[in-house]
């Protein structure tokens, strides 16, 4: 118990040597180090989390509970810091004589050891200052007035305790000032109509609290309208407020005022640029921009008013396809809303390096016309690239390589086609124990080789920037951004047990609703799976376990179906505090099949156990209903620490043709990605608790739950803290498999792993180990799943622990 207990009691004693050490060790003589600042507010009504962000000192940053980066500060002493800095002066004074006189560039010194632990891992003690805490305290009551509490009160107090400082922030913000009435004064007809038009959402109520970020949101919805109108150059700063508190009883009569632009004379809108709504005179879409200088005049072709410009004998990209992604066309009122989307639409093709969209009037005499031009910096057309991996696919190592081709601009549309061909080598257990060929004779895959698995997998994918069907794609663009795949895809796999290949197509579209939800619509996905080879000793494995899903899982069998799928991402380059993330899936297959077979009275085949089913092509087709869901938060608690949390699920159904859910379909739990202490495949389902003979727990249903505390350490070195929870269970219980079955107990039968996480983070790529520990498994009965119960004792550290291998977040 001792042994497995080890890791874990060497870092509780580092964290405990670390908090032991005095944090105040390096703060200047009579000053103090600022431990703790609060803020308390009296009733209540105020957001903590607010107030906290306007303080102007924090205490030091803190890592389970210790003041790791101060600790790392502290731990050198700045007197054998500089002794040393300047020996490493002297010597480089030296050396840089002797570098100019050969001739040769003299060297920087570079950092100590103890300057990099205080520069650049280490953070400098708080110190507290006072002159900050009563910038924080003008802050808060600045706050609160700008929150409507115009009669707030904000005190503090400082305790010092020996070298160190507490300080309170005590608020209390009075009763809040309510609007009493909300009036708006415009001196343009036009603009006074739509805002008369659209008041009813306005975000300014009589009997709502008095906010400031209400007045600027206010601004921002009245401008976007207005823009939206065809007001090009009206702006938020010409939406001004008057607020007038004197009504008393703690009302504000709010006036608001839409006037000329700040800086111009006075005098009334109307007649100024700001108040006229401009239309597209000339829209040119400039693709001929090239980072190579050059005086070659660019040639034009107009099509559907656009004129396109290009250089060379065509254009690069067909005007048609360009088309498709402007959302702003000569003779349109000007429309901020296109204008933006056409923006996004042409940054998200992902063929151009920059866009640029600038309006102007140069050459126009109407005064409410301007011209569009749209330019484009094409990027590389074309890029071939070669990648090596290694795998570690259930706790299996294996390399693999990838040979890749990829054009941006197929056919001159825009669309892109990328051609994939990989090659991988793997150890695989075999479910027979034997590690004989599967097939020829290859001494490559054969008993005592390195590895004893190849797969060879050649991919091609067709992608194109709007839907392939016929109907007017042009207004469906304008709600979305459609795509559609097309997807070819050839795998040859061959194991110790046996042969298999799998050869799909699929063809979907994707869209947006919004920029935070996207839906997938895969009308076609078609695998054939064959297993041309079974070696005698899983032949005969299969026999022994007479098991239907295993033996359906290695047999010939064909999935036709359909897939739909809907995502919700809040994540984005900003960094916000809270995101989230959801994705749910619908899946069919076999269906319609089945009911053709039906209606038309097809011919039907009967396997050994008696059961009907139809074929297609002399392939057994599967038939199954799958419902998915995944989702996750997460939350940044500064910016080097966040916590990040995920729930999954979903269950398979199995239908008549099959009868059970195919192998390439079935939940799995454990790996790298998810149920961390175990291997993948190699839980479940449910509490059965037979021997493990290879890694093929599958079953129709899955749940799962994860956590992650997540921080950063060193430079591009993070560690995590995380715990999992998840397992498998059939539908209905198998008599094979006691224990397999779906129950009201599922809670008490979830495997739980905890453990510690190594990550090194690229920047471009993040490489992930993850040690997990099996701290509850289900297979064993009742009082000896937990790790600390007493039946648990006799287990070895390799029982319990499990590395893993990967790349990128887990989620």
């Amino acid at each position: 118990m001792l042994v497995r207990a080890a890791p874990t009691l060497l870092l509780l004693f580092c964290l405990l040597a670390m908090a032991g050490c005095d944090p105040a060790k390096r703060v200047p003589a009579g000053r103090h180090l600022l431990v703790k600042a609060t803020a308390k507010e009296r009733a209540n009504q105020v957001n903590q989390g607010d107030l906290s962000t306007l303080m102007k000192q924090r205490p030091n940053k803190r890592i389970l509970g210790v003041r790791f980066y101060l600790a790392v500060y502290n731990f050198p002493d700045p007197g054998s810091i500089a002794r040393k800095k300047a020996r490493k002066l002297e010597r480089n004074e030296v050396n840089n004589q002797r570098r100019i006189a050969k001739g040769r560039q003299p060297k920087e010194v570079g950092r100590t050891t103890g300057e990099w632990m205080r520069e650049v891992v280490g953070e400098a003690p708080v110190v507290f200052d006072s002159a900050l805490t009563d910038r924080t305290r003008e802050q808060m009551l600045l706050y609160l007035l700008r929150e409507g509490y115009f009669e707030a009160r904000v005190t503090d107090t400082v305790e010092f305790r020996g070298r160190k400082a507490h300080v309170t922030y005590y608020v209390d913000a009075g009763e809040p000032y309510l609007l009493d009435t909300v009036t708006y004064t415009v001196d343009h007809g036009g603009i006074h109509e739509y805002v008369e038009r659209t008041w009813e959402g306005s975000l300014l109520k009589p009997g709502d609290r008095f906010r400031a970020e209400h007045l600027d949101a206010e601004r921002d919805r009245i401008t976007g309208i207005l823009k939206g109108l065809g007001y090009l150059y009206f702006t938020r700063e010409q939406v001004s407020y008057d607020a007038d508190t004197a009504v008393g009883d703690r009302k504000v009569k709010l006036a608001m005022r839409i006037t000329r632009a700040p800086g111009r004379p006075p005098g009334p809108l109307w007649g100024t640029p700001e108040g006229t709504i401009f239309y597209l005179d000339k829209m040119t879409v400039d693709a001929s921009l090239s980072t190579r200088t050059g005086t070659v005049m660019p040639d034009t072709l107009v099509h559907e008013g656009i004129a396109f410009l290009y250089r060379g004998r065509k254009p690069a990209y067909r005007p048609q396809a360009l088309e498709t992604a402007l959302f702003v066309h000569p003779g349109d009122r000007f429309d901020q809303r296109m204008s933006d989307l056409t923006y996004k639409r042409l940054t998200n093709l992902r063929v151009f390096d920059r866009v640029d969209m600038v309006y102007d009037t140069v050459g126009i005499a109407a005064h409410d016309r301007v011209n569009c031009t749209v330019r484009l910096l094409p990027a590389s057309q074309q890029s071939l690239s070669a990648e090596g991996f290694a795998t570690n696919r259930g706790g299996f190592l294996g390399t693999s390589i990838s040979l890749s081709y990829r054009h941006r601009n197929l056919f001159r549309s825009m669309g892109s086609v990328q051609a994939q061909l990989t090659l991988g080598l793997e150890a695989q257990q075999s479910f027979t124990g034997e590690t004989t060929n599967a097939g020829d004779g290859n001494p490559l895959l054969g008993r005592g080789a390195l590895f004893n698995t190849i797969e060879i997998g050649p991919e091609i994918t067709f992608r194109f920037p709007q839907f392939l069907l016929p109907i007017n794609r042009k207004r469906f663009a304008r709600a979305s951004a459609p795509r559609t795949t097309l997807g070819l895809l050839y795998n040859y796999q061959r194991r110790p047990d046996y042969n298999r290949t799998l050869a799909k197509l699929s063809f979907g579209y994707e869209w947006n609703e919004s920029r935070t939800k996207t839906w997938t619509l895969n009308p076609v996905e078609v695998n054939v799976i064959r297993i041309p080879y079974r070696s005698p000793e899983f032949q005969e494995y299969l026999v022994q376990t007479n098991d239907p899903v295993l033996i359906d899982s290695y047999t010939d069998h064909l999935i036709l179906g359909n897939r739909l799928m809907f995502t919700f991402n809040t994540q984005d380059k900003i960094k916000k505090r809270d995101d989230f993330f959801v994705r749910t899936y619908l899946e069919s297959s076999g269906n319609l099949m089945r009911l053709i077979g039906n209606t038309f009275s097809l011919p039907q085949t009967t396997d050994t156990a008696g059961n009907t089913f139809y074929t297609l092509t002399g392939v057994r087709f599967a038939q199954f209903l799958k419902v998915d869901a995944d989702l996750r938060y997460y939350r940044r608690i500064h910016e080097k620490s966040s916590l990040a949390f995920r729930m999954a699920g979903g269950v398979g159904i199995p239908l008549n043709n099959l009868g059970v859910l195919p192998f390439e379909t079935s939940y799995f739990v454990g790996g790298a990605n998810g149920l961390r202490a175990w291997r993948a495949r190699s839980v479940g389902p449910g509490s059965y608790p037979g021997e493990l003979v290879a890694f093929d727990r599958i079953g129709e249903i899955r749940i799962e739950a994860n956590a992650e505390y997540r921080f950063n350490l060193i430079g591009f070195v993070e560690l995590a803290l995380f715990a999992d929870a998840a397992n498998i269970w059939l539908l209905h219980e198998d008599e094979r498999r006691p224990g397999s079955g779906f129950g009201s107990d599922f809670l008490s039968e979830l495997a739980i792993g905890t453990g510690l996480g190594l990550r090194l983070n690229f920047e471009f790529f993040l490489v992930r180990f993850d040690l997990g520990m099996k701290t509850k498994d289900p297979s064993y009965a009742s009082g000896s799943r937990w790790l600390f119960e007493r039946g648990a004792k006799d287990r070895t550290l390799s029982q319990l622990l499990n590395l893993n291998l990967g790349i990128g977040y887990p989620f």
